[in-house]
């Protein structure tokens, strides 16, 4: 269970997805921001880690540039293995979710 002060932003433009981690981490006992799009239009918003599924990071321009100079951990949800290139803060997991790899990855986020 995640503490009371464990605030994550989740960010997914596919809205059944973002909506389905938004549930599962809330039930898990964390606070929840959603946005569809990375970098999220509201950079002001206070959170501890990111969860951003893969299809949010433009591979092709500074996705990679801006998640490097996030100032928190984060987790990549992705289907496939060749994100190479992201910077240390942040920990692949891969699709689908079918066990506790996304709970165990930010568990391990947030105590980093």
């Amino acid at each position: 269970m995640a503490t009371p002060l464990s605030h994550v932003l989740v960010v997914a433009p596919d809205a059944t997805l973002l909506h389905s981690l938004a549930f599962m981490l809330t039930a898990e006992g964390y606070g929840v921001a959603t946005a569809t799009a990375w970098p999220p239009q509201e950079p002001s918003q206070a959170y501890d880690a990111v969860v951003i599924d893969h299809s949010a990071l433009d591979r092709k321009s500074a996705g990679d540039v801006r998640l490097g100079a996030l100032k928190r951990r984060a987790v990549v949800l992705a289907s496939h293995p060749d994100m190479s290139g992201l910077p240390p803060s942040v920990t692949l997991v891969r699709k689908p979710l079918l066990d506790h790899s996304l709970l165990d990855a930010l568990k391990q986020a947030l105590t980093t």
